[in-house]
């Protein structure tokens, strides 16, 4: 059993755990996502990606939320590395929203980082919901992150 099962058995509620996702969440993932016309490709690129990886909240209804993460190497200020985790897109089934399901997914997001060594956890928002979502989870702006729109 992973720390991360380990974690959830007590945190969540028996109905509900957090896993990693593979090949055979491919159909459950695609549900999740707002643009059908692209979403297997999306799902398929995700499964496929060295340091992508997705971790699932699920219930015996199936998959109600996904966590895509993506992990890098990044110099440090003052020199040497670290691990950085990126919460690419964390999505909850729209009938399942409210449930704190997405809370659950990304305390998951935490500790699967704080197993590998990461030095942080970063998510790139707008304003809005999901900042407010993420800031009530206690992230907060960092002065030195630049985003630019590819």
């Amino acid at each position: 059993m992973s720390i991360i099962e380990a974690e959830h058995r007590t945190a969540l509620p028996p109905s509900i755990r957090v896993r990693l996702a593979g090949p055979r969440d491919c159909e459950a993932l695609v549900a999740l996502l707002d643009e059908p016309a692209h979403a297997r490709e999306q799902v398929l690129t995700w499964l496929e990606t060295p340091g992508t990886t997705l971790l699932v909240a699920q219930s015996e209804i199936g998959v109600l939320g996904v966590a895509v993460l993506l992990t890098r190497i990044m110099p440090k200020p003052g020199g040497g590395m670290h691990k950085v985790v990126e919460v690419d897109n964390l999505v909850v089934h729209p009938d399942q929203r409210g449930q704190r399901i997405g809370r659950r997914l990304l305390a998951a997001v935490v500790e699967w980082a704080r197993q590998r060594r990461a030095a942080q956890v970063e998510a790139v928002v707008g304003e809005g919901d999901a900042r407010r979502f993420y800031e009530s989870f206690g992230f907060a702006a960092a002065a030195d992150r630049l985003v630019l729109a590819a």
